[in-house]
C-alpha cells in the first residue's frame, strides 16, 4: 500500500440525483455493493436510499450495511469514508440500513450479514471509493463556480479550497452543483501516507451514548400501546406444549393474554414484571419430543469413538499415509471440546406490529434479511411491506443469527393486530434455548523422521456444524462443512504432509456460530498439538515453531514479535510472590488476520490458575483504528478464557442443565489478566479482527500449563480437570 489506488467507477455507478435547495444525496454502486442505487434529493437531505447524503450543512449521513455490537463498525466504517471525503469523523453520522438488495454485498452480493469478522474487510474498497468519489464531484462543482483547474483545489474538513486566492467553499453550499456534474470515470484513493483518520487510534464516536445511558438497546425499545411478553418453552429441546391452564395468569392485573407460540407460551402483559408474575404460576404441560433420549455425555463419547473412522478430506496435502508408516516417531493425542451458549450481556428480544398489512420489526440482529424472510414466512405479508429496525446489539457473538425470538414476536403481534407486542427472554430461557458452539472430538497424529523433524500430519473432527444445520447452501460439499474444517486446513506450518478429515455426526442439540466459529475449538487442538510435537522430540515451543516458518515470513514476524513481546521463557521459574511461573505459545491465523500470543500462568497450592498477563502481537494487514483493534483482541482473550477456564454446556434428557449464572459461571474481573497488544502491518488485504483474538488464548494458557507441572489438557473447560 505505498502507491495509491487507481480504481474504475462507471459513469451509473455513481448517481447523483438533482439538487433541492438543501442538500446532495449520493448513491453508490461499487465494487462488492450489489446493484445500482437510486439516488433522490431532498431539502434536508434527510430521506434517501442510497449509501451517502450530503445536506445543507455539510453534514455526511451514511447508511450502515452492517451492525454495530460492540465491536466499532459505528466508528470504524465512517473513518473510511470520512477520510477519502476529507471531512472530520464527526461529521459524519451513520444510520442503520433497513433491509433490501441494495446493501448485501457479501459473498457474490448474495448475502447481507454481521459476523466473520467481515464489516470493514467487506467494506474497506467500496467505502473509501465513495467518500473519494464525492470529493471529486465536489471538487469539479468548486471549479465550476469559481471558474477555475479542479487540479488546482484542495479539500479539508469538509471545505474545497483554491490555494490561488485563498477561498474556500463548504460541501453544504456546493451539494447542489455537483448534482449536476458528470459522476467521475476513475477515482484515486489516497496514499496511505497522507492518511488523516485511517490507522489512528480515534476514540469510539458511541462511547458517550453508551456511558451516558442514551443508546437504545432492544430492551429499552418503548412506544405507545406497547405490551411486553414473557416466555417459557420447552424445557426439552424443541418440545412442544401439550396443554395449559391459564386461569390463574389471567387473574393478574395488568396481563392482557395468554398465547402458544412456537415451542411455548407467553403471557402478554403492562410490563414485564406485570407479564412475569403472571408466568411464574402458569400451568403448562410440553410433550418431550425426539431430544427427550439426548444426552451431552453419551454423544461425547460417541464423537471418540468415530476419531479413527476414515472421514471426507477438507486438505489432503502430499501422502500421510506413506510418511506414518515410514516414521522413525509417531505420537497422538485426541482433544474434545463441549457445547458453549452465547450468553449475550442482552437476552434475546424482539419487538414486532402488524397492521394494515405491514409488518414493523423492532430487534437486534445480525442479518435484517434474515429477520425479513421470518416476518414473511409467518405473517404472508410481501417482503416490501416489511420494515426492520435494528437498535445496537447487547452482544451478538453469532447468537442473533437465529431469528427464534423475531418468530415469538412476530406470531404474537399476528394475534394482536395493531397492537405492538415486545417480546423479552429471562436470563434462564437465553442460556437453555440456545444454538449452542457445537461439541466436537478430535484426533492428531504427527510423524517424525530419524532426525524428530515432522514429516505429517493427520487431523480428523468428529462432530456437526451450523453451516450444515442453519444454512447447507454454503457448504463446500453435501459432504464438507466447512464451519467444522476451518482452522485445520492451510496452515502455515512447512510439513510436506499434511491432511485433515471431517467425520460427520449428526448433534441432536441446536448448534449455531460462535465467536471465531471453528477455529474457536480447532485453534486450541491444533496449538495444542504442535506444543505436543515439539515436547516429544525435546525442542523448545517457540523454536519447534520457528523451524517450521521459515518459508512463511507473515508468521514468523509476529511469532517473533510475540516472544520478544513477552520475552520468552522456555521453562518454568520462581517469580517475586513466591509462585512458580510458566510461559506459553500459540499461533494462529483466522478471518486473514494472523495472531500470536503468549501467556504467563501460575497456580497456587490447592491448584487454582491464575493467569498474569497475555502478550499478543497481531497482523490484519493495515489496522484501520488500532484503539479498537485492541479493545477487541482485548475482549476476544477475556471471551477465549472464559470458555477455556469454566463453561461448558451439558444436556441431559433433551433439557439444557445451566439456568443461571450460578451454574454457568463465566470470567470474573479478577481473573481478567493484564493484556499488551501491538501490530504489525504485513501487507496484503485488511483482515478481520473482531473474533482473531479468542482461538490462541486457550492453547497459549494450556501449554504454559504444560511447562508449569506437565499436566497436558486434552479437554475443556479447566474447572474439570485437578490442576494441583
Amino acid at each position: 500500500m505505498s502507491s495509491p489506488a487507481t480504481l474504475t467507477l462507471s459513469r451509473r455507478g455513481f448517481l447523483a440525483a438533482t439538487a433541492g435547495a438543501g442538500g446532495l444525496i449520493l448513491g453508490f454502486s461499487l465494487p462488492g455493493f450489489a446493484r445500482e442505487l437510486q439516488a433522490t434529493a431532498s431539502a434536508d437531505g434527510a430521506n434517501f436510499n442510497a449509501f451517502v447524503a450530503i445536506d445543507a450543512q455539510g453534514i455526511v449521513t451514511m447508511q450502515m450495511p452492517f451492525i454495530e455490537m460492540g465491536q466499532g463498525t459505528y466508528t470504524a466504517l465512517p473513518m473510511l469514508i470520512a477520510e477519502e471525503l476529507d471531512v472530520d469523523l464527526s461529521a459524519v453520522r451513520p444510520v442503520q440500513a433497513g433491509p433490501g438488495a441494495d446493501y448485501r454485498i457479501m459473498f457474490n452480493n448474495s448475502i447481507r450479514f454481521t459476523g466473520d469478522s467481515r464489516s470493514v474487510r467487506s467494506s474497506w474498497v467500496p467505502l473509501r471509493t465513495a467518500g473519494a468519489a464525492a470529493r471529486s464531484m465536489l471538487i469539479s462543482a468548486a471549479a465550476e463556480r469559481w471558474g477555475v483547474n479542479a487540479a488546482s483545489l484542495r479539500t479539508s474538513e469538509g471545505f474545497v479550497l483554491n490555494p490561488g486566492n485563498g477561498e474556500k467553499l463548504g460541501y453544504g453550499e456546493l451539494a447542489s452543483l455537483a448534482a449536476r456534474l458528470t459522476p467521475p470515470d476513475d477515482v484515486v484513493l489516497k496514499d496511505p501516507s497522507l492518511y488523516k483518520l485511517l490507522g489512528k487510534p480515534l476514540d469510539r464516536t458511541d462511547v458517550i451514548a453508551k456511558t451516558n445511558g442514551s443508546a437504545e438497546y432492544g430492551f429499552d425499545f418503548q412506544m405507545d400501546g406497547l405490551r411486553t411478553a414473557v416466555v417459557k418453552q420447552s424445557p426439552v429441546h424443541r418440545g412442544n406444549v401439550t396443554a395449559y391452564k391459564a386461569e390463574a395468569a389471567l387473574k393478574f392485573p395488568g396481563v392482557f393474554s395468554v398465547d402458544e407460540i412456537p415451542h411455548g407460551i407467553a403471557v402478554v402483559g403492562k410490563s414485564y414484571w406485570h407479564a412475569k408474575r403472571a408466568l411464574d404460576v402458569l400451568e403448562v404441560e410440553f410433550d418431550q419430543g425426539e431430544m427427550k433420549d439426548f444426552n451431552s455425555g453419551e454423544y461425547a463419547s460417541k464423537l471418540l469413538s468415530r476419531v479413527r473412522e476414515p472421514g471426507v478430506h477438507a486438505e489432503n496435502k502430499g501422502d500421510v499415509d506413506a510418511a506414518l508408516e515410514d516414521a522413525d516417531l509417531v505420537i497422538e493425542a485426541s482433544y474434545e471440546l463441549p457445547y458453549l451458549a452465547h450468553v449475550t450481556m442482552e437476552p434475546m428480544c424482539s419487538t414486532a406490529l402488524v397492521a394494515d398489512n405491514k409488518c414493523t420489526v423492532w430487534t437486534p440482529n445480525q442479518g435484517v434479511d434474515y429477520v425479513v424472510q421470518t416476518a414473511a414466512q409467518i405473517t404472508g405479508i410481501s417482503p416490501e411491506n416489511i420494515t426492520v429496525h435494528t437498535p445496537y446489539l447487547g452482544g451478538g457473538f453469532g447468537r442473533r443469527f437465529q431469528t427464534d425470538f423475531v418468530a415469538q414476536a412476530v406470531t404474537l403481534a399476528m394475534k394482536h393486530e395493531g397492537t405492538p407486542i415486545k417480546v423479552l427472554w429471562s436470563r434462564e430461557e437465553d442460556m437453555q434455548h440456545d444454538f449452542y458452539r457445537p461439541m466436537l472430538a478430535a484426533h492428531y497424529r504427527a510423524a517424525f523422521d530419524r532426525e524428530h523433524n515432522p514429516t505429517a500430519v493427520f487431523i480428523t473432527n468428529v462432530g456437526d456444524g451450523p453451516w450444515r444445520q442453519l444454512a447447507p447452501e454454503f457448504m463446500s460439499s453435501p459432504d464438507l462443512d466447512n464451519s467444522v474444517m476451518e482452522g485445520t486446513i492451510h496452515q502455515p506450518y512447512g510439513i510436506a504432509n499434511w491432511r485433515a478429515d471431517y467425520v460427520y455426526e449428526h448433534s441432536p442439540a441446536p448448534i449455531g456460530f460462535w465467536r471465531s466459529v471453528s477455529n474457536s475449538y480447532n485453534g486450541f487442538c491444533k496449538e495444542s498439538f504442535i506444543d505436543e510435537m515439539a515436547h516429544a522430540t525435546a525442542r523448545d515451543p517457540v523454536e519447534f515453531r520457528r523451524d517450521m516458518l521459515v518459508n512463511d515470513p507473515r508468521h514468523l514476524a509476529i511469532l517473533n514479535r510475540a516472544v520478544e513481546m513477552a520475552q520468552w521463557r522456555s521453562s518454568s521459574w520462581q517469580a517475586d510472590d513466591r509462585r512458580t511461573h510458566a510461559m506459553g505459545v500459540a499461533l494462529h491465523k483466522s478471518f486473514g488476520t494472523i495472531v500470536a500470543q503468549i501467556a504467563e500462568i501460575s497456580l497456587d497450592r490447592a491448584g487454582l490458575l491464575q493467569v498474569h498477563k497475555v502478550w499478543c502481537a497481531v497482523d490484519c494487514g493495515f489496522t484501520v483504528n488500532p484503539r479498537i483493534a485492541t479493545m477487541q483482541m482485548e475482549s476476544a482473550i477475556a471471551f477465549g478464557l472464559s470458555a477455556m477456564l469454566h463453561e461448558e454446556i451439558s444436556i441431559k434428557d433433551g433439557a439444557t442443565t445451566a439456568g443461571n449464572f450460578d451454574d454457568y459461571p463465566i470470567l470474573t474481573a479478577q481473573q481478567m489478566p493484564d493484556i499488551e497488544v501491538a501490530f504489525i502491518n504485513g501487507g496484503g488485504v485488511v483482515g478481520g479482527i473482531g473474533e482473531a483474538g479468542t482461538p490462541p488464548i486457550a492453547p497459549a494458557v494450556c501449554n504454559a500449563l504444560f511447562a508449569l507441572n506437565g499436566q497436558r489438557i486434552r479437554s475443556l473447560p479447566l474447572r474439570k480437570h485437578n490442576l494441583a
